[in-house]
């Protein structure tokens, strides 16, 4: 059991919102800016506010690639932008509102207030604290402090913009609980992390508790009744084989925790089938996903020397695949057909031609097949090019 935490500590989600959300307030606040502007065209019949409205466009456009820029400094050089556009826009529009005729209004008025509002908004999609407020407060500034320069340059009475610095509190205020929404936010999911972890180590030794307790009473325990109730003198050729079995597995942890290469039911088939356990172990070790089928308890009936023998055949036809076939998969099948037994290894490699002596074929044959024949059994190999190989050994069974 893994615990998934869902939590946006770096930040990354909730800048992306913040993008998006100061993206459509700034477009808001340019458009409504550039519509009135337009307006003014016929009204005061200067065309030359059309200069201003690129120098707005010009401010929008570095408003919104600051807020979609991940890089520090490309942020504050889009900021810049959008400052000297909004400089530009209200260099032209304190000039044509102190010579339309009427009274003049003040440079707080709300043709310079709304595209201020705009570039406020700059450093909130930033993730941290320090790079956030630095923006904000550069394109405060920088922003309504040009538009202030603008309207003295052309003879407009000046006054604090109230709504503007009220704004520009409110953002910081925003961006600060922000940051301390995700450091808190960062702390709780590192204790929900720490949480999560102990209950699933606690889980986990549970489990093997569990599985171990288990494996001793089936196996250790069970040997030791036996021992307690065989009859005085040598123990039998099949209780020592047990034994043995049962000592050699004491080391392999892997019994226990179902090891990989030996799955589910498979790993307490061969737990109590020494031959093809230490085979497997073999070829495991090095590399080959190994799957076992058939009657494998009937391995345990083979004598002392057809069991040793067939594990040295088993031992090399796996070492062969792995050196020769190209895959690192393969099969051992265990047929019983009294009074023989019948193993088969396959792989689904490259293959190889029996016609043309190869070095896979001479240790098949060198080391499985003289092995087999010496104690009464056959071999047999099938295998092409492209079509994996197969050596089907046949052994004598029964005790001898």
């Amino acid at each position: 059991m893994t615990l998934q935490i869902a939590a946006d500590v770096e930040g990354v989600a909730t800048s992306r919102a913040l993008s998006r959300a100061g993206t459509w307030l700034a477009c808001v606040f340019l458009a409504a800016t550039f519509a009135v502007a337009t307006l003014f065209i016929p009204v005061t019949g200067r065309w030359d506010i059309t200069l201003g409205l690129i120098g707005l466009l010009a401010s929008g456009v570095g408003v919104v690639l600051a807020l979609r820029a991940e890089v520090y400094w490309h942020a504050l050089l889009f900021t810049l932008l959008a400052c000297a556009g909004l400089y530009f826009f209200a260099l032209v529009a304190t000039e044509v509102s102190v010579q339309v005729p009427g009274p003049t209004p003040s440079s707080d008025y709300v043709l310079l207030s709304m595209p201020e509002f705009a570039v406020l908004v700059v450093g909130i999609p930033a993730r941290s604290l320090a790079k956030s407020l630095s923006l904000g407060t550069i394109a405060f500034l920088a922003g309504p402090g040009l538009v202030q320069v603008a309207a003295w340059q052309q003879g407009m009475p000046l006054a604090v913009d109230v709504p503007v610095l009220a704004s520009y509190v409110a953002v910081t205020l925003l961006v600060c609980s922000l940051w301390l929404g995700r450091r808190e936010a960062a702390r709780g999911t590192a204790l929900m992390a720490g949480a999560a972890l102990a209950e699933e180590r606690d889980v986990a030794l549970s489990r093997f508790h569990d599985r171990a307790s288990t494996w001793l009473t089936e196996n250790v325990l069970a040997d030791l009744r036996a021992l307690a109730t065989a009859e005085p003198g040598e123990l039998g050729l099949e209780h020592r084989q047990g034994i043995d079995r049962d000592l050699a597995n004491l080391a392999d942890v892997r019994l226990i925790l179902d090891a990989p290469g030996v799955h589910g039911s498979a790993t307490r088939k061969l737990a109590k089938v020494p031959v093809l356990l230490g085979a497997v172990r073999d070829g495991e070790q090095k590399g080959l996903h190994i799957r076992v089928t058939g009657d494998l308890s009937a391995v345990n009936a083979l004598s002392t020397t057809v069991s040793r023998s067939l594990e040295r055949a088993l031992v090399e036809c796996l070492d062969n695949v792995v050196q020769h076939s190209g895959v690192m998969e393969a099969e051992i099948a265990v047929m019983s057909s009294p009074p023989e037994l019948s193993v088969m290894v396959s792989d689904a490699g490259v293959g190889f031609d029996l016609d043309q002596t190869t070095e896979q074929d001479v240790g098949l044959r060198m080391i499985v097949v003289d092995n087999i024949v010496e104690i009464g059994g056959t071999v047999q190999i099938w295998s092409r090019p492209g079509a994996g190989t197969a050596v089907f050994v046949t052994v004598p069974g029964g005790y001898s």
